[in-house]
């Protein structure tokens, strides 16, 4: 059918080596349409030859079984790129979703975290309250002897320097009080590292490392 062929008339082909012979025969061998003086005479007279509409026939069954099957295949082809787009589409609704789920979870985490770092807290602050409270009730206590203390201290120079100390006491044993005063305990006081919070410490690194091999689970 590539052949470049001389045509005389609209419809008949005619051959090249003889004008004014039809090409009406189909070479098997060469697989090219020729005449019936190249099949005797020509470069084709060794060779099998069949009618041409018979072959055009057969060709054109070929050609459409061809076609059909060519055609077949696109819609195959065709149906399977778009099941593959529904799911890329699926694959990536499903990404989005278990990345909200994946943030849910975390999200969960951060707020057991907060809340477990809130109530510590209010723990260290419940023990500091109330040793602060403890010490600051102390020091008035003896804020309020320091005072005492200073104004006897006071009461008593004052009655060294009078002539007569015994009349300026106006009845009051200073030195009774003096006695009484040196002899307040001055034990009630905060035991040794009372003020120490270490006990308030916690191990997190195993929690740490738990956090840190976090993975997807696998199997069901």
């Amino acid at each position: 059918a590539c052949r470049p062929l001389h045509a005389k008339a609209e419809q008949h082909l005619m051959c090249e080596e003889h004008e004014d012979e039809r090409i009406n025969i189909y070479c098997l061998r060469c697989e090219a349409p020729t005449c019936s003086l190249c099949k005797v005479f020509g470069a084709h007279k060794d060779c099998e030859v069949a009618p041409l509409p018979a072959v055009y026939q057969r060709q054109k069954s070929e050609l459409s079984d061809g076609i059909a099957m060519l055609v077949a295949g696109n819609d195959r082809i065709q149906a399977i790129i778009t099941q593959m787009e529904e799911i890329c589409r699926t694959i990536e609704d499903n990404g989005r979703r278990q990345k909200q789920h994946l943030g849910l979870r975390f999200d969960s985490l951060y707020s057991i975290l907060e809340e477990r770092k809130k109530e510590l807290l209010q723990s260290i602050a419940r023990e500091q309250e109330a040793k602060v409270q403890r010490v600051r009730g102390l020091i008035r206590q003896y804020g309020d002897h320091l005072e005492a203390s200073s104004k006897l201290v006071e009461s008593a120079i004052q009655a060294m320097e009078e002539p007569q100390m015994a009349v300026s006491w106006g009845g009051v044993c200073l030195p009774c009080r003096i006695t009484d005063m040196s002899k307040v305990s001055m034990s009630s006081r905060p035991e040794p590292g009372y003020e120490n919070m270490d006990h308030f410490s916690i191990n997190v690194d195993y929690v740490a490392e738990m956090l840190r091999t976090i993975e997807f689970q696998t199997g069901a």
